[in-house]
Formats: structure tokens, C-alpha cells, sequence
């Protein structure tokens, strides 16, 4: 029953209303927040107002005042075009009835002419970017070889950051991500929670719902490798369970099961599930000084993770007409059980 709720939670229409004002078609809009009907048409009633930066936005009658945090919560997690729109707010109530919201007042990271010349500039940076490949890995790749990870400054947070300035939070990723998926026509919506790195640190975080040949999972922030120009493709893909092992989504969320249909090593062949899958992956190593490879089978990526020497040595003697010999670098992900070896140069 959790997975049929999850699908019409993360499937809703968009209202006729906002559907007209979005930058990208409304069908590609995922939000994994579990928002009842009221809640929604709040979002549609704020989107608008919010865009042009109003300071002050008048409720209707009856309005909830749990239904308007709900819905500025979405606003800021679901649409990277109001990259604007400030994390703090004030809901105005009347004394006698505080469960009801009379008007919300957000708070803005600009003013509207700097926000709308902004937005300008952004959403032509992202329609470039969006056209420039058929298929959305390569879109991804630009982007990963384009952006740094850090920066405290606030629109290091959104779209703005990776897509203008060359530097991004996870958030900030996330948010490109999901513009520019979207611009492709892609479904696609931000997960937010937490993940554990390979030092076992587990901080705050922010990735990727997609459907493509069904839902998947991103992180184009742990799939980019800083200062080398590299996307692992590791976190490409996902299924909830392979994601499960080092990200963890906040409960207040209803995400659809994803399967791994439109995982990277799956679609190219290359998860290794028995030896004669690694010697055929070490060939390839040998031949064209680089492999990729998801390991489904534990014992075989801790060997090729862990102990690399000795089974390279292994595989000489094995196949000492494709042997390889020289210096060679790695690296490896424990949890997602991934790595890249590569020649040295």
C-alpha cells in the first residue's frame, strides 16, 4: 500500500493556474512532500506573487496556518527558479483563531529587478545547457567538469550557483540538476536528508528523484570528484536500496520505490558478479588503461578494492598475453561497492 500512495503522492497535477506560469512543463514537476489538496492549491496561490518578490501575500478565508508552511516548504524545495525566495518567513493569524493564516510574508535574498535579471540570465544559461546534448548524461558530465563544490555564499544553495557561478552545495547541485532535467523534459524533483561519506562522517544533504525508463535516484554532488574533472557515475541511477546504504531521506517525505533499470553499470555491463566478469574487466583495463565497475558480489570488490597488487598478479599469470605491468591509480567507494581504476600517466 506504501508504494501506491507514494506514486499518486509524487504524480499530482499541477494546477491549470501555475502549470501556465512554470519555465518547464508541469508534468515534470516530482515532489516527494506529502501535501494534501489545500496544501497544493496554496502553492498555486503563492507561486505567483512569490516570483514577482511580493512582500506581503493576502490568504484566502479559512487558510490553515500548518497548510502555509507546508506549502512555502515545497516552494522552496520543488521549484529552482524562485532560487529567490529566502529560507525564513512569518505567517500572520488573528489571536482568537491561530490555527488560521490571514497572510505570509516572505523573506526575498534580492530585490525583484535583481531577482528577474537573475532569473534572465539563469534560465538562458540552463536552456543552453539543456540543448547542447540529446541524452541527459552528457548534460550532467558538463556540469560535473564545470562546478566546484563549496562556498557559504546563499545562492551557492540554488541553481544559480553551479549554472552561473561555477560553484555549488549539494543543494545548489541538486537544484541544477533538477532545472535542467526538467528542461529536457525529464521528471525530476530534490530528496533531502542525510549521507554518511567514506570516513564515515554524516552531515546534512540534498539529491535527485527522476523518472526516465522508471524512478531513479542521482547525486551529481558525490558523482563529481573536485578539482579532477570527473563524474564516477557511482550515484547515477540509483535504486532506493543502493542508495539506501550511505543516504538516508528525512521521514516527512513519500519517495516511490526506484529500481536500478537506468543505472549506468547496469545499462554498459559492468557490475561484476563473478571472477570471470573482473578477468574480462581487467582485459579491458589492460587494453584501454581505464575501467568502471559496480561489484555485485562483496568478497570480489574488497579484493579488487583492497588488495589490487595481488590481483592483478593474479590475473598476469592468468592471462600473461594481456598482462598488465606499471603504475596504475584507484578509487573506490565501500558503500556503493564502485570503482575506477585507471594507467597511470
Amino acid at each position: 500500500m506504501r508504494k501506491i500512495i507514494a506514486l499518486l503522492l509524487c504524480l499530482w497535477m499541477l494546477p491549470a493556474a501555475l502549470a501556465e506560469k512554470l519555465p518547464y512543463p508541469a508534468d515534470t514537476v516530482i515532489s516527494v512532500l506529502p501535501l494534501t489538496q489545500a496544501q497544493r492549491t496554496l502553492v498555486d496561490t503563492l507561486y505567483g506573487p512569490i516570483l514577482r518578490s511580493d512582500s506581503r501575500i493576502e490568504l484566502p478565508q479559512g487558510t490553515l496556518y500548518e497548510d502555509v508552511s507546508a506549502a512555502m516548504n515545497a516552494l522552496m524545495q520543488d521549484y529552482p527558479e524562485l532560487f529567490h525566495l529566502g529560507r525564513s518567513y512569518s505567517i500572520g493569524y488573528y489571536q482568537n483563531t491561530p490555527e488560521y493564516a490571514t497572510h505570509v510574508t516572505p523573506t526575498y535574498r534580492m530585490d525583484a529587478a535583481a531577482a528577474a535579471a537573475l532569473r534572465s540570465e539563469l534560465m538562458a544559461q540552463a536552456y543552453l545547457a539543456a540543448d547542447s546534448a540529446d541524452d541527459p548524461e552528457p548534460i550532467l558530465d558538463v556540469l560535473c567538469r564545470s562546478v566546484i563544490y563549496g562556498g557559504d555564499e546563499e545562492m551557492r544553495h540554488t541553481a544559480v550557483g553551479p549554472l552561473l557561478q561555477g560553484a555549488a552545495t549539494c543543494e545548489g547541485y541538486a537544484q541544477a540538476v533538477t532545472l535542467l532535467l526538467r528542461l529536457k523534459g525529464i521528471p525530476c524533483g530534490v530528496i533531502v536528508g542525510s549521507a554518511t561519506d567514506s570516513a564515515g562522517q554524516t552531515d546534512r544533504h540534498a539529491w535527485n528523484i527522476a523518472r526516465m525508463n522508471g524512478y531513479t535516484l542521482l547525486d551529481l554532488t558525490w558523482n563529481d570528484q573536485n578539482g579532477l574533472g570527473l563524474n564516477t557515475r557511482w550515484y547515477y541511477g540509483l535504486s532506493s536500496a543502493q542508495m539506501g546504504r550511505d543516504h538516508y531521506p528525512d521521514a516527512n517525505q513519500v519517495i516511490p520505490v526506484c529500481g536500478e533499470q537506468d543505472n549506468w553499470h547496469a545499462q554498459r555491463g559492468l557490475i561484476i558478479t563473478t571472477e570471470a566478469d573482473l578477468y574480462a574487466a581487467l582485459r579491458t583495463f589492460s587494453r584501454d588503461g581505464e575501467v568502471n565497475l559496480r561489484f555485485a558480489d562483496h568478497a570480489l570488490y574488497t579484493r579488487a578494492a583492497h588488495d589490487t597488487n595481488a590481483l592483478l598478479d593474479d590475473f598476469n599469470r592468468h592471462s600473461p598475453e594481456e598482462a598488465f605491468y606499471g603504475a596504475y591509480s584507484i578509487m573506490h567507494s565501500d558503500a556503493q561497492m564502485c570503482l575506477i581504476l585507471q594507467r597511470a600517466e
